[in-house]
């Protein structure tokens, strides 16, 4: 290569480097360079193509264009403006789907040619800018006659390619910011929370969609306004200032990479609960940022109040059923406590009646009187029953265990239902498997517990029906069944039958004597002894209540 020839492409070389060096963006960058390379080849023509923005794999022509003679390659603009070049189409096509430089020595001879080429020109060079490894631009040159490709040549026009990707890598890299900034600024703008940015001389830099509902200030109103007069209320602001000013001084935080709940001011001069949430960012340039999502809690704040309220109000409630709980079951203890004085003394005078010792009775008398005993015999069980209720719920209600003949209490339970099972026409039968022997027990309060279960089935199964008490060794525990064959109990009642106080449906309507309660005791007496009940029962087939009792004292008991 000729000196002065070498000096020019190196001359070439420096001024695409220094263009590419002041250049912001390929257009700008692309009439000097175009203009210096003809200058330097010799070439009349040159332009710059760039990806179509619809389709970044297709390039077009603009109207970035060097004419060594102005108007002269007029038809060859007007084709290359009505033309798209796909990669691999055409010169610049495949200098853009290669990425290398592409010489056309003779374009009359090229088949296949993507553009009517009507006027004088003989070569085409095209080269590729990559930023990136993606091709962002090509420029093209075209002579009057035909050349052969120059090795020397190409090599430079690809070095010069290289400097002017870095002007698209700086294009890219501020499409990338701006890019970012766009999609974060998206981001913030969707937000439900308020955003709100300030820097360090306190003004407000950024102002989210949010920020404007909870604030009643519009982003245009915000930006520029001091933070402090804007969102903080006039009684914290002093504080703001002294804690922004520490911060920046000595790096301490109090508030900063905190969450916490505060007040804020809204435009309209009134106060309002917020959460807020702050960090600082630094920037070499810029300095501080500080920015802040703040969430206005007014409704929360509303809810926790009416729930704190109503949760006072509950527990104003629950002291006042507590308190009216504990009179009942005084007034309870009490009132049964005096009906059982003068209860006793009525039966005790019945008895002496009954018995003859006040003299003879006509046979209407002695039904009377029998009538009189069966009902003070209620309601003595009825006060009984009471009395136990209010000893449970007081804590008191104690058992007796001792060494216990459990064939006494079941035959004693049997003989204390008898009377009244033989009235409705039952057969109350006692099945006893084995020998049960002793067991640890409240003779007393078992027996009341079977025969509260006996009454039950006499209760609850019509005249001339079948009652069964059962019992047997099983294990280390005694089991006793008591069966009858009556009305049987729905299954969506049959957990509330050990509740005190309630009565089934078949109870209530068919009037059925009872309080509600024998069963609910029965169920404590049972526990007391370390045992357990279950029951069994279908409608209109009859009912199976099943003890499990310890045939020894529990350790817990």
């Amino acid at each position: 290569m000729p000196k002065d020839r070498e000096l020019v492409l190196v001359s070439l070389l420096q001024e695409a480097t220094r263009i590419a060096n002041e250049a912001d963006d390929i257009r700008d960058a692309g009439l000097p360079v175009i203009t210096a390379v003809c200058a330097a080849t010799g070439w009349p023509v040159g332009h710059l193509c760039l990806p179509e923005e619809r389709d970044r794999r297709v390039f077009v022509s603009t109207d970035v264009w060097h004419e060594e003679i102005a108007g002269e390659f007029t038809q060859l603009r007007k084709a290359s403006d009505d033309v798209r070049f796909p990669l691999g189409a055409g010169i610049i096509g495949r200098a853009a789907k290669t990425g290398r430089p592409q010489w056309i020595a003779d374009l009359a001879a090229e088949p296949g040619m993507v553009r009517p080429l009507a006027e004088c020109v003989g070569s085409a060079i095209a080269f590729p800018i990559t930023g990136r490894g993606i091709v962002a631009a090509v420029l093209e040159f075209f002579t009057r006659e035909p050349v052969e490709p120059d090795p020397e040549l190409l090599e430079i026009m690809a070095d010069v390619g290289i400097q002017l990707g870095r002007v698209a890598d700086r294009m890219a890299a501020r499409q990338a910011l701006l890019f970012g900034s766009q999609r974060l600024e998206r981001i913030l703008d969707s937000c439900v929370e308020a955003f709100v940015s300030m820097d360090e001389g306190g003004m407000i830099t950024a102002w989210n969609a949010a920020a404007e509902k909870v604030f009643g200030l519009s982003k245009e109103e915000a930006i520029g306004r001091r933070l402090a007069d804007t969102i903080v209320p006039p009684q914290y602001r002093e504080a703001h200032h002294l804690g922004v000013g520490r911060f920046l001084t000595t790096g301490e935080k109090r508030v900063l990479d905190n969450r916490i709940e505060i007040t804020g001011w809204h435009s309209n001069g009134y106060e309002f609960p917020v959460e807020l949430a702050t960090w600082a960012v630094q920037d070499p340039m810029m300095g501080w940022t500080f920015n802040a999502f703040v969430h206005d809690i007014t409704d929360r704040k509303r809810t926790e109040d009416a729930l704190r309220h109503a949760y006072e109000h509950e527990r104003e409630a629950v002291t006042r059923l507590r308190e009216l709980d504990v009179a009942k079951s005084d007034f309870v203890a009490t009132v049964s406590h005096e009906f059982r004085t003068p209860l006793t003394n009525v039966i005790g005078h019945l008895e002496v009646l009954t018995s003859g010792d006040a003299g003879p009775l006509t046979p209407a008398q002695t039904r009377m009187l029998g009538v009189i005993g069966r009902n003070s015999d209620r309601l003595r069980a009825l006060i009984e029953d009471l009395l136990t209720i209010s000893k449970v719920e007081a804590g008191v209600f104690d058992l007796e265990l001792r060494p216990t003949d459990l064939q006494e209490v079941l035959t004693a339970a049997c003989a204390a239902v008898e009377p009244r099972a033989k009235r409705r026409g039952h057969r109350l039968v006692l099945t006893v498997e084995g020998r049960l022997g002793t067991v640890e027990a409240d003779p007393e309060q078992l027996q009341r517990a079977l025969a509260n279960l006996l009454i039950n089935g006499v209760s609850f199964t019509p005249d001339g029906g079948l009652v069964e008490l059962t019992a047997r060794v099983d294990g280390d525990h005694v089991e006793i069944r008591v069966i009858d064959n009556g009305v049987g109990i729905d299954a969506e009642e049959q957990p509330q039958l050990f509740t005190r106080f309630f009565r089934g449906t078949f109870a209530v309507r068919e009037a059925v004597q009872g309080a509600g309660l024998g069963l609910a005791i029965t169920k404590t007496i049972i526990e007391g002894h370390g045992g357990e009940i279950a029951v069994e029962s279908l409608v209109g087939h009859g009912t199976t209540f099943t003890i499990r009792i310890p045939r020894e004292r529990p350790l817990w008991l």
